[in-house]
C-alpha cells in the first residue's frame, strides 16, 4: 500500500519538511556514535553517564521527528533517576536500554 511505512523502520514525522530534511538527515547520522556510546556506558556500568546520554536523546529526538526515541528514552532516564544503588538502577534499566537501541538502529530520516 502506498505511503506505508514498514515496521521495521522509523521515519522520522518531518521526512517531509523540506526546511529541516538536512538536521533530520544529521541526527540520524549522529545516531551509530550515540547508540555506540549507550552500549559502552552500560557495559561499563555508568549510570551517570548512561543517565546523561538518555536526557540529551529525549530531548531531542522529538525535535526531530522521533517522538518513540524520546519516550524510550524517557523511561532509561527516570529509572536511573529512581534511587537506589547504581548496580540495581543499571540492571532494572537493562531492558528499556535494549529497546531504545533497538529503536535508535531502526531509525532513518526519510524514504
Amino acid at each position: 500500500m502506498a505511503g506505508e511505512q514498514r515496521p521495521h523502520i522509523l521515519r522520522s514525522e518531518f521526512a517531509d519538511d523540506p526546511e529541516i530534511g538536512e538536521l533530520v538527515q544529521q541526527f540520524v547520522s549522529e545516531l551509530p556514535e550515540k547508540v555506540e556510546e549507550l552500549c559502552r556506558a552500560l557495559q561499563g556500568g555508568d549510570a551517570v553517564r548512561l543517565r546523561t546520554l538518555a536526557h540529551q536523546l529525549k530531548g531531542s529526538a522529538g525535535g526531530y521527528g522521533f517522538p518513540m526515541i524520546g519516550e524510550v528514552a524517557c523511561r532509561v532516564e527516570q529509572c536511573l533517576k529512581s534511587g537506589g544503588s547504581p548496580e540495581a538502577a543499571l540492571e532494572k534499566v537493562r531492558g528499556s536500554v535494549d529497546e531504545l537501541l533497538a529503536i535508535c538502529r531502526r531509525a532513518i530520516p526519510g524514504d
